[in-house]
C-alpha cells in the first residue's frame, strides 16, 4: 500500500493534464520537488482579482472505466506507461491539504478524479473531501473542483455549494469528434448536460469564481474552425464561461518528440481566445482569420492579420480611442490606457521612443500608427514583425 506522499506523487503526476491556468510553469526547485508544476504537487493559478496562488493539484484516483484515447488513465492506455493504481480517501486528502496549507506550501486545492464505478459515486468522494475541508477544518481557501462526465444534478449542486470554481472538460468540439476518441461516454448527456446546469447554479450564488472547460488539441481530426465554433458558443452571455483552456495531446509513451507546430497551434488558439475575451473582437472577426482548410495560420500572429485587413489604420496615436488603440499589434490594454491618460493631459506623443517608454512593442505597432500626419512605416516595409 503506497504511503500518503507516494500517493501524492502518483496522483499529482496524473493530474497534470487538467489545466487551471494557461501560464502554469515549474518552479526552480530540485527535480523531485513537490512544487514542480510538471510533477506531483503544486501548480499556479490566477484568481479573478489577478492574484497568483499556489494550488495542491491532485486526483482522488487514477483508476478509470472510460476509454479516452488521449488519457493516461484510460482503460485502453495502461500498456503505454508504467503506473501504479491508487486512490485517496476523503479524510486522507482533506488532512493532506490542511497539512500543506498550514505549512504555507499552498493556498488552495485543485481536485479531479478518474471514475472507478460511476460519476456520482466518485463525485461523492470529491464532495466529502470538500465538506471536511469547509466544515471540519474551517478551510476558507480557494477550491477548484473538476466535474466528472455523467454527474447527476444533485451531486453537481452539492459540489458547487462548496467549491469556488468548477470545470467540465468538453475535450472535443462536437459529438462526431468526441466519438472518435471515446466510446464509453455520451457527448450530449455526459458533457453538455452538466454544462447546461452551470449558469443556473452560478445565478444562485454558487461557484463564485465561475466555471471553465478544456479542449484536447490534436486528439482527433478536429479543425480550428470546429474548436472556435464551440468556444464562441460557450462564451455567449447565456453560457458565461469564465475561461476555456487548450492542451496539446501529448504522447502517452516514452516518445517525447512532438512537432513544434502542435504547440504553436495551441498558442494560436489561446491568442484568439485572448483577443475575444480581453480585446473584445467579435467571433465573426476572429473566425475570418481561419484559412480555407479550417485552421489558423501558424506563421503569423492573428492580431497582425486582423490589423492588416482593418481600414482604420494607420491610426493617429494622439487622437485614437481606447477601442481602436487595443487593436494595434504590439499595444495592449495597459499601454492604451497610458496613451489615453496622456491625451487627457494634452501631452502629445511626437517620437516612437515615447511609445516604447510606455510599453508599446514598436516593431509590431509602428506600421499601424501615425504620429500627427506622419506614418511611421508602410505595410510594404513591414515584413517580419508578425513572424
Amino acid at each position: 500500500m503506497p504511503s500518503t506522499i507516494e500517493k501524492l506523487h502518483i496522483l499529482g503526476e496524473a493530474a497534470k493534464y487538467d489545466l487551471c491556468s494557461s501560464t502554469s510553469t515549474p518552479r526552480a526547485h530540485t527535480p523531485d520537488s513537490i512544487g514542480r508544476a510538471t510533477r506531483a504537487g503544486v501548480c499556479h493559478s490566477f484568481l479573478p482579482d489577478g492574484r497568483c496562488i499556489s494550488l495542491l493539484k491532485v486526483l482522488v484516483t487514477n483508476s478509470c472505466i472510460h476509454d479516452c484515447k488521449y488519457c493516461i488513465n484510460s482503460t485502453v492506455n495502461t500498456h503505454c506507461t508504467k503506473r501504479t493504481i491508487t486512490s485517496f480517501e476523503a479524510e486522507e486528502l482533506a488532512n493532506l491539504t490542511m497539512s500543506f496549507y498550514l505549512r504555507n506550501y499552498i493556498e488552495g486545492l485543485f481536485l479531479s478524479s478518474g471514475i472507478v464505478r460511476n460519476a456520482n459515486i466518485q463525485a461523492e468522494i470529491i464532495y466529502d473531501t470538500l465538506h471536511l475541508l469547509r466544515n471540519k477544518h474551517k478551510f476558507g481557501g480557494y477550491i477548484h473542483a473538476k466535474i466528472l462526465p455523467g454527474i447527476g444534478y444533485d451531486e453537481l449542486r452539492r459540489i458547487s455549494e462548496l467549491a469556488d470554481r468548477v470545470s467540465v472538460n468538453v475535450e472535443l468540439p462536437n459529438k462526431s469528434r468526441f466519438e472518435e476518441t471515446c466510446s464509453t461516454k455520451n457527448y450530449q448527456t455526459d458533457i453538455l448536460k452538466p454544462i447546461n446546469w452551470l449558469p443556473s447554479l452560478k445565478s444562485k450564488g454558487m461557484i463564485p469564481a465561475g466555471y471553465t472547460t478544456q479542449y484536447v488539441i490534436n486528439a482527433a481530426a478536429e479543425t480550428d474552425e470546429e474548436i472556435l465554433n464551440c468556444v464562441f458558443s460557450f462564451y455567449k452571455d447565456d453560457s458565461n464561461f469564465k475561461r476555456q483552456y487548450y492542451s496539446t495531446c501529448l504522447p502517452l509513451n516514452d516518445d517525447k518528440t512532438l512537432p513544434k507546430k502542435l504547440f504553436l497551434r495551441e498558442n494560436r488558439l489561446y491568442q484568439i481566445d485572448w483577443l475575444h475575451r480581453i480585446y473584445k473582437y467579435s467571433s465573426t472577426e476572429l473566425q475570418s482569420v481561419v484559412d480555407d482548410s479550417g485552421f489558423i495560420p501558424l506563421n503569423i500572429d492573428p492580431k497582425i492579420t486582423l490589423a492588416r485587413n482593418n481600414d482604420i489604420f494607420p491610426l493617429d496615436v494622439n487622437k485614437a480611442s481606447y477601442f481602436d488603440l487595443i487593436r494595434v499589434p504590439g499595444l495592449g490594454p495597459t499601454s492604451a490606457k497610458r496613451i489615453l491618460s496622456l491625451q487627457k493631459q494634452k501631452v502629445p506623443l511626437t517620437r516612437p521612443q515615447q511609445l516604447k517608454s510606455i510599453g508599446v512593442v514598436l516593431k509590431r505597432a509602428l506600421p499601424f500608427l501615425s504620429i500627427g500626419s506622419k506614418t511611421q512605416l508602410t505595410l510594404e516595409q513591414f515584413t517580419n514583425g508578425g513572424k
